[in-house]
């Protein structure tokens, strides 16, 4: 007699998570070894070969002189930086440096509010490997805070190490913002690069006394685990908020070139507004993430009833719609 048949169970079929979705565009783009490095030092550089599609970088850069010129008056002198050497601070303008105004300071010229100057910002802000990185750090309901370009000329003065994290100590170990930045002149020491501590993310907690210091050459005081980070123009810098970070005084001439893509989580207060603010036409321009990513999804309260039904309602519009474009439950960017 014939032994009966073992009837086997079809396996499961488990819901695809925004975890799962998160860990795949990483895989299709090539980033796992970055993701590895986030975890471990805290920050990762990508290369310009794969961060820097269609010459982004050039353009942007491009972008940020012509914005000098008509904000200064006068275009920036990256050879030789006679515009920018022992940059003077002032408090008019945005020739500021942190929050004080040093007459050598190491941050130079700043300018901020980029995103809708020129369609390249917004491309810079939706480049996929940008934001597949911004998401396994802070999920798919990371927004914008602020966008702004950053040009240091020779100086005297380092920037001292701190991290962006602004809750009191200890710090939550889960990112609540990530700083990411688009180098658009190559980076060394000598250039004025950015100093980190690698690890210090884990630490949970602010740089105390000389913790905070960034030595200017091996041997002075000051922390002796900050290196300086360095790299081609065209490569693009991903930190965790809770990394100690600063930066080196620039020894050669000529002028560094950045630009800053600082990101959140939708709950932390952003230092740039754009609820409501954002041009249907540029809206319309984009995918659905865009809309999330400036804020349109944010829910906040207005002034009167009629203001906070009118933003309750647009935040929900935005968000089913970008529900619908990845196909997810209704809650998409909640992580």
């Amino acid at each position: 007699m014939a032994e009966p048949a073992i009837k086997t169970e079809e396996p499961a079929t488990r819901t695809q998570t925004t975890l799962d979705r998160s860990w795949n565009e990483i895989c299709e783009l090539g980033l796992q070894k970055h993701v590895a490095e986030l975890d471990a030092y805290g920050y990762t550089i990508v290369p310009p070969e794969i961060a820097n599609p269609n010459n982004l970088a050039e353009r942007l850069l491009d972008k940020c002189l012509d914005i000098a010129e008509r904000r200064n008056g006068e275009r920036p002198d990256l050879e030789n930086g006679s515009t920018h050497v022992n940059l003077e601070g002032t408090e008019v303008g945005m020739r500021y440096v942190g929050h004080t105004y040093h007459p050598h300071g190491p941050l130079g010229d700043v300018f901020h509010s980029l995103l809708l100057e020129d369609e390249v910002f917004q491309e810079a802000l939706m480049n996929p490997v940008r934001l597949a990185l911004v998401t396994h750090l802070l999920g798919y309901n990371a927004v914008m805070s602020s966008m702004g370009c950053w040009m240091k000329g020779s100086g005297s003065t380092t920037l001292a190490l701190h991290a962006d994290n602004s809750l009191p100590s200890p710090l939550p170990p889960h990112a609540i913002g990530c700083q990411t930045t688009y180098w658009l002149t190559d980076y060394t020491r000598e250039n004025g690069s950015t100093a980190v501590v690698p690890g210090s993310h884990k630490w949970c907690r602010q740089p105390h006394g000389e913790e905070k210091i960034v030595p200017e050459k091996p041997g002075d005081r000051g922390n002796q685990q900050a290196i300086p980070l360095e790299g081609k123009a065209g490569s693009l810098l991903i930190h965790h908020s809770n990394l100690w970070h600063g930066a080196y005084n620039r020894t050669a001439p000529g002028v560094r070139v950045s630009l800053t893509n600082y990101m959140l989580r939708h709950f932390m207060r952003t230092t740039e507004n754009y609820i409501d603010k954002i041009p249907q036409e540029v809206l319309d321009r984009h995918p659905p993430r865009f809309a999330i990513l400036t804020q349109q999804g944010v829910k906040v309260g207005g002034s009167n009833p009629e203001e906070t039904e009118h933003r309750v309602e647009t935040a929900e519009k935005y968000l089913a719609a970008y529900a619908k474009e990845i196909g997810e439950g209704y809650r998409p960017v909640e992580q």
